[in-house]
């Protein structure tokens, strides 16, 4: 899993389609924030496997993730998901990864881009 808080983090993710995704998405959440870093508003989650999902804690949360904790849960192409966790009233977390692993770690159903 590749915890993104800052610029730099972004750097870490090799598939150039989910980096530029991610790029945006961070750019759009700083305007939420005045820091450089998202930790005051939440954060984003890139999911490298299946088992990432079992660190629930990693993700700041304090029990095991399920479908229905997710606000929603999008399919954004090239068989990637993003999924919005509400943490609280000034924060959430976007977790990115493969449509597999959602299906693996925490989805009751199959995803399609009508979700």
């Amino acid at each position: 899993m590749i915890e993104i808080f800052t610029p730099d983090d972004i750097l870490k993710i090799k598939d150039c389609y989910i980096a530029k995704y991610i790029k945006n998405l961070f750019t759009n959440l700083l305007t939420q924030t005045s820091d450089c870093s998202l930790e005051t508003v939440g954060g984003i989650f890139y999911v490298e496997n299946k088992k990432d999902f079992d660190d629930y804690k990693s993700f700041g949360l304090s029990s095991k993730i399920t479908e229905s904790r997710f606000e929603w849960i999008d399919l954004i192409g090239n068989d990637f998901l993003d999924g919005c966790i509400v943490l609280d009233n000034d924060r959430a977390i976007n977790i990115i990864g493969k449509a597999y692993y959602f299906r693996k770690g925490v989805l009751n159903y199959e995803p399609d881009k009508h979700s």
